[in-house]
């Protein structure tokens, strides 16, 4: 059984937004934006709405840049993450009751800060 997620990372010039997780699984770390793929949705327009719940954005140019998935032992669920770039978006970002948007250049990146799906999803952009 496959469980499909989303992962978005918006590029602005030489920066990427970044997401610092304020509850729920990964509290505490920084990630991209994305989630579940509800029923009925695409992966598109998951992508979009999990950016908008997360950060307020909801236009721009979704690019994919990947699909990873993950395996775990002693568990049959295979994660499949959809892993997307975001360019060419007017909005600016808003802090919402999930996450704390922040810009960073791409030498500032805090990896270590990072949830493991988010430095893996880092090779795809």
């Amino acid at each position: 059984m496959k469980k499909i997620l989303t992962l978005c990372i918006p590029i602005k010039g030489n920066k990427v937004l970044l997401g610092m997780k304020k509850r729920g699984f990964g509290c505490g770390r920084w990630n991209g934006f994305g989630g579940k793929v509800e029923e009925g949705e695409t992966i598109e327009q998951a992508t979009i709405r999990e950016l908008e719940e997360e950060s307020g954005i909801r236009d721009g140019n979704l690019i994919k840049s990947g699909i990873l998935e993950f395996s775990f032992e002693n568990d049959k669920k295979i994660l499949q993450v959809h892993i997307f770039r975001l360019l060419d978006f007017s909005e600016e970002p808003v802090e919402t009751e999930e996450m704390r948007a922040q810009w960073f250049s791409f030498d500032e990146i805090p990896f270590l800060r990072c949830g493991l799906m988010m430095n893996i999803g880092f090779l795809y952009y």
